[in-house]
């Protein structure tokens, strides 16, 4: 890689539905880890500590059960990630080694160097998620350009809409026994065709078009009816 070419992170959607997440901190840094397992619906502990300085709505969250809060030290080797949000730096690079030592993947709040992941600022709508990330160099310019998205999004576009229509029509497209419709001198593969046909489609009508309405599955079998030829564009 010549040193003209940019270099970052590895960008995943971590799915961690179910799996066991730890938090440790009682701050805004802690309430903003916790809400973003929370929509990843991940099982979640909390270790607050013992001096009665926790955020208001971590307390709220406690009493509707969507974490559970415990007093342990990191000896459970099941965890998925640990995620560390205190300001003593003596103790969070115990916690990282700790979490090395147990093979878990961790991340230590204001200490790039001690993070395996980063959560960057992220944009969470329904079905539709951007995130934003400075590889930790900036976490503030990436919120504000989070911002900047996202009010691109606010004049009466509803971009969900335009996911679930073009994920229900991916979903039919894929249920077709495809063997039938494609001519058989073409030698593309099935699943590429059946990419190109997608990315052509959504390609064919304007972000707008597609969040303009919900489709019917009428509609959507319409549709996926037409393939590998296209409905009429707009």
């Amino acid at each position: 890689m010549s040193e003209s070419q940019s270099k970052g992170s590895l960008l995943l959607a971590w799915q961690v539905k179910d799996k066991h997440c730890l938090v440790i901190g009682a701050g805004d840094v802690a309430l903003s880890r916790i809400n973003h397992l929370v929509i990843a619906q991940a099982k979640i502990t909390v270790i607050t500590g013992q001096n009665g300085n926790i955020h208001p709505d971590i307390i709220k969250l406690n009493e509707q059960e969507i974490y559970s809060k415990i007093q342990a030290q990191i000896n459970n080797e099941n965890f998925e990630i640990v995620c560390c949000c205190i300001d003593d730096y003596t103790l969070s690079t115990a916690i990282y080694y700790q979490c090395k030592y147990l093979g878990i993947n961790c991340n230590i709040a204001d200490k790039p160097h001690l993070c395996d992941f980063y959560f960057g600022s992220m944009i969470n709508e329904k079905n539709l998620q951007i995130m934003i990330s400075t590889n930790g160099q900036s976490p503030r310019l990436s919120k504000l350009i989070k911002d900047s998205i996202q009010k691109q999004f606010i004049n009466g576009v509803d971009l969900n809409i335009a996911v679930e229509n073009l994920g229900a029509i991916r979903a039919k497209l894929r249920e077709l026994k495809l063997v039938d419709k494609i001519d058989p001198n073409d030698n593309l593969p099935i699943i590429e065709k059946r990419m190109s046909w997608i990315k052509t489609l959504t390609d064919m009508y304007t972000i707008k078009q597609w969040s303009s309405k919900r489709l019917l599955q009428q509609e959507i079998e319409t549709i996926v009816n037409y393939f590998p030829d296209f409905p009429p564009s707009i």
